[in-house]
């Protein structure tokens, strides 16, 4: 098992390709690969990019970098994402947008976690382009709210 830093940032200065101020993204992905591919292909679209490998360390890493969305896998290996997300919740985080990432044989999971208000459940094997179109649609909506 690869192991690395706690939490570790993978940071890419600049704008959206629309022009928008520059979004921090937590992403909570126990798999290095899956993580690394993610970090890559977000920050080169001008995001702020922190990565964690768990639940926990996620919660601690919003004290000190404020996020505006927040990407999780939906089995982490500290908590599942019910857990997750009723964290989030009591830490003042509740109305982040959040995408979930399940394995896509997951359906009663998937649909028991959407009514808690997800902007999106994605599959995995990650769709890359799609995962980017919601990422963008979830901070359109994100910024729109908080204008």
């Amino acid at each position: 098992m690869m192991r690395f830093p706690t939490p570790r940032r993978c940071a890419v200065w600049g704008l959206f390709p629309r022009g928008q101020v520059m979004s921090i993204i937590h992403i909570a992905e126990n798999d290095p690969l899956l993580s690394a591919v993610l970090c890559q292909r977000l920050g080169a679209h001008g995001h702020t990019i922190v990565m964690t490998p768990d639940g926990d360390s996620c919660v601690r890493a919003m004290q000190w970098a404020r996020p505006d969305l927040v990407i999780a896998d939906a089995r982490l290996p500290d908590m599942t994402s019910m857990e997750l997300l009723e964290t989030l919740h009591a830490s003042g985080f509740g109305r982040l947008p959040k995408i979930m990432l399940f394995q896509s044989g997951a359906v009663r999971d998937r649909v028991r976690i959407a009514r808690t208000g997800l902007a999106a459940c994605i599959s995995k094997p990650v769709n890359l382009e799609a995962l980017l179109k919601q990422v963008l649609r979830s901070l359109d909506v994100s910024h729109a709210a908080a204008a």
